[in-house]
């Protein structure tokens, strides 16, 4: 029997991450948008549309992190790395990180846009051994600072 290949979450600007999630995600969502705008001047119930801008895709996936085993928080072990990836880089780089969110032949390349973490399990001394992380991503090959960041 194949093994089953875990999903996984890694950066592109040298912080190290490679974080194989405890459990693979039961699905994932990508979406794609794009803008129109109907035409100036036209007066009608169906204005012919114009194509505006593109805009990138976007991933969103729920990650399920688990130590309740090995008795020790889920938060050192796993989500304070995630949490790393929707964190400013360095003074120097003012940005998050580029990331790939990886499982088998899928590969989705960007950068994050929101994380929410609910804690659903503790140890009797308030230590939480179970998360889940609600991840979503917008697809980029490159992160650049904006204007208002500096370089």
């Amino acid at each position: 029997m194949a093994e089953l290949v875990k999903a996984k979450l890694m950066d592109h600007d040298g912080l190290g991450i490679d974080l194989d999630v405890c459990f693979n995600p039961k699905e994932f969502s990508v979406e794609k948008q794009v803008q129109w705008t109907p035409k100036e001047g036209s007066i009608s119930d169906e204005p012919p549309e114009e194509f505006s801008k593109p805009t990138p895709a976007s991933l969103s996936v729920t990650l399920h992190f688990d130590t309740y085993e090995q008795k020790s928080s889920v938060v050192d072990t796993y989500t304070s790395k995630v949490e790393k990836l929707a964190m400013i880089i360095s003074e120097s780089k003012k940005r998050p990180p580029l990331c790939s969110f990886v499982w088998g032949k899928f590969v989705f390349k960007g950068v994050v846009e929101s994380l929410s973490q609910k804690f659903t399990m503790f140890l009797s001394d308030g230590t939480p051994v179970r998360c889940e992380c609600t991840l979503k991503m917008k697809k980029a090959s490159q992160a650049v600072t904006g204007k208002s960041g500096g370089k």
